[in-house]
């Protein structure tokens, strides 16, 4: 990490806190105004002044790609912006963008996430990373190990779902549809409906996953009348062009508003 590097493009649309915050990335801790990043073998800080980033550690291509760039963001809100219910939030965490991660490693994170919260997240990520070294992704071999990073009932998928993956595996799941991928995910412990579709969406630009957890379903209560988790995604497909990004944002709003 030897030079900053800047991007002069006009990012007018980008909110590095509102993504970072928003429940898909785990491994990351803010001083000042910098914001230390890890991610398998990753290691980098990066922060936003105005419309421009400057990070260190990390490629611009590596940035553009995790941080949901490469996206034609504008239209993108244009057309999520003809559901009124939705402009609110749109308007309060404009900005936000839906990340593309390294899909090990949110795969782990999303297991780690069944019946918890973010913060237990990021402990566990944390604890896993200090157990098995920073880049723990396919050596998580040592049950009694895993357990000892506060993953309770959650480690016995974790080590399982070690022994059955690995990159190549997420390569074939890039190239099949959403459905189809979706579908293999969930034959891996652990992994239901929405750790699948967080991974879908967060790491294998699949844009039609439509993650839902107890905030969703309140939201989605409140908001669209619909409860149970196969209507809500039948009328995602069918309400929305760009589902997975109308969930982030009414995800993070719920998270932040609904009690308010």
């Amino acid at each position: 990490m030897k030079n900053h590097k800047i991007i002069l493009a006009n990012f007018r649309c980008f909110s590095l806190q509102h993504t970072l915050d928003s429940g898909q990335f785990f491994r990351y801790e803010k001083t000042g105004d910098w914001y230390h990043c890890k991610e398998r073998d990753k290691t980098f800080k990066i922060r936003q002044k105005g419309n421009n980033l400057e990070f260190e550690g990390a490629d611009e291509k590596y940035v553009r790609k995790l941080f949901g760039l490469n996206c034609d963001y504008y239209k993108i809100i244009r057309e999520l912006s003809k559901d009124k219910k939705l402009i609110p939030a749109i308007r309060k965490y404009r900005g936000l963008r839906i990340m593309q991660r390294d899909p090990w490693e949110t795969l782990i994170s999303f297991q780690c996430s069944i019946f918890s919260n973010i913060k237990k997240i990021k402990l566990n990520m944390n604890l896993l990373a200090k157990e098995f070294g920073e880049d723990f992704a396919g050596k998580l071999n040592d049950l009694q190990k895993i357990k000892n990073c506060a993953t309770g009932f959650r480690a016995k998928y974790l080590y399982q779902a070690n022994k059955m993956v690995d990159d190549k595996y997420f390569e074939k799941l890039r190239k099949m549809n959403y459905s189809q991928a979706k579908k293999e995910l969930m034959k891996l412990p652990g992994v239901g409906e929405k750790v699948a579709d967080c991974v879908c969406l967060f790491s294998l630009g699949k844009m039609e996953a439509f993650p839902v957890d107890v905030w969703m379903q309140r939201m989605m209560t409140k908001y669209y009348k619909k409860e149970k988790l196969k209507d809500i995604q039948k009328f995602a497909q069918q309400k929305w062009k760009h589902p997975g990004y109308a969930q982030q944002f009414l995800f993070h709003w719920g998270r932040h508003d609904y009690t308010r």
